[in-house]
């Protein structure tokens, strides 16, 4: 027996942290990225699946059209971005234009991570992406079947108030916009926040809040 739909914890960590990025939650020059938009990368030939982005740096992939119909991510298509390749479930017919706008650039300010309490004012605002916690319960004869909740805290580390209150409202904002439009989880919502606290770590400048969404709803089957 095998478990199918297994969690891949980095594979929704990967989504989540590209979703908010293109959310432009912090703006691109914050993060200090540069957008590609409608970039050519490659032609169709019945034959190839995957098609490397022109930058060695990819952050995330906002879109990928085909002769300038829009793709769906998971479903259509799918991000490398340890080697920078956009790989299509189907080969894209002869003659096809492939396009993709992505961010690329030498560092971010979103990451699946926590900042180092050593880095300077200017490496702010940064956004840090994290499962908390995973409840997982029976739900068949026998306990063969699964299904897993997962809590996601996303913390958001700003100067001042106001800018992490103004991230944080924009995420919120952009998670009820598309609660169920990912692809590895099958419904997101937010369910609570943190208190605003001072970070004296990081020079008593910087604030911090974290706001929770609950992922229910994930089936793990025994096949």
């Amino acid at each position: 027996m095998a478990v199918t739909n297994l969690l891949n914890l980095n594979q929704i960590k990967q989504e989540l942290v590209v979703f908010l990025r293109n959310s432009d939650c912090i703006s691109t020059s914050d993060r200090g990225v540069t957008t590609s938009t409608n970039e050519s990368i490659g032609t169709g030939d019945t034959v190839e699946v995957d098609f490397a982005l022109a930058e060695s740096n990819a952050k995330n992939v906002r879109n990928v059209k085909l002769d300038g119909s829009a793709q769906t991510f998971g479903t259509d298509y799918t991000v490398d971005y340890s080697t920078y390749t956009v790989t299509f479930s189907s080969a894209p017919g002869s003659g096809v234009a492939v396009t993709a706008t992505y961010d690329y650039g030498s560092g971010d300010s979103i990451y699946p991570d926590f900042p180092r309490t050593d880095l300077s004012i200017n490496s702010y605002p940064r956004v840090a992406v994290d499962i908390t916690s995973i409840n997982t319960t029976e739900i068949a004869l026998g306990g063969l079947d699964t299904m897993s909740d997962l809590l996601v805290s996303i913390y958001v580390y700003a100067n001042g108030t106001t800018n992490v209150e103004s991230i944080i409202n924009t995420i919120r904002q952009a998670i009820l916009e598309s609660k169920q439009d990912f692809y590895y989880l099958v419904f997101v919502t937010p369910v609570t926040q943190s208190p605003l606290i001072n970070e004296p770590a990081r020079g008593d400048k910087i604030y911090t809040r974290s706001i929770e969404l609950r992922a229910p709803f994930n089936l793990e089957a025994v096949s």
